[in-house]
Parts: structure tokens; sequence; C-alpha cells
């Protein structure tokens, strides 16, 4: 969820961003791009913990 949450917020802002400097969208696009890889990749990796431990503890 947290994932999630985090990925909403960098594309509002992103998007505030590319709206108030539209000439600067390539730059700003491929940050959002690395930023939301990062938060989702830190998402599945609490995933996979998770269900190891839960797989652990049985």
């Amino acid at each position: 969820m947290g994932g999630g949450l985090g990925i909403g917020f960098a594309t509002s802002s992103a998007v505030k961003a590319i709206a108030q400097q539209p000439e600067a969208h390539g730059k700003i696009r491929s940050t959002l791009l690395i930023g939301a890889a990062l938060a989702e990749a830190t998402a599945i990796y609490g995933f996979v913990l998770g269900i190891l431990i839960i797989l652990m503890v049985k």
C-alpha cells in the first residue's frame, strides 16, 4: 500500500511540475520513472519478505 501511495504522490508532483515547466518534461518524466521503479521495487521486496516470514513461522 505504501508503494502505491508513494507512486501516486510522485506522479501528482510530476504532473504539476510539467504543467508549470512544459519545456522540462523529458527530465521530469525520466526522474519520475526512476523514482516509481524504486518505490515499486521496495514494495515488492516487502511483499516477498512478508511471504517468507509467514512461511518460515509455520
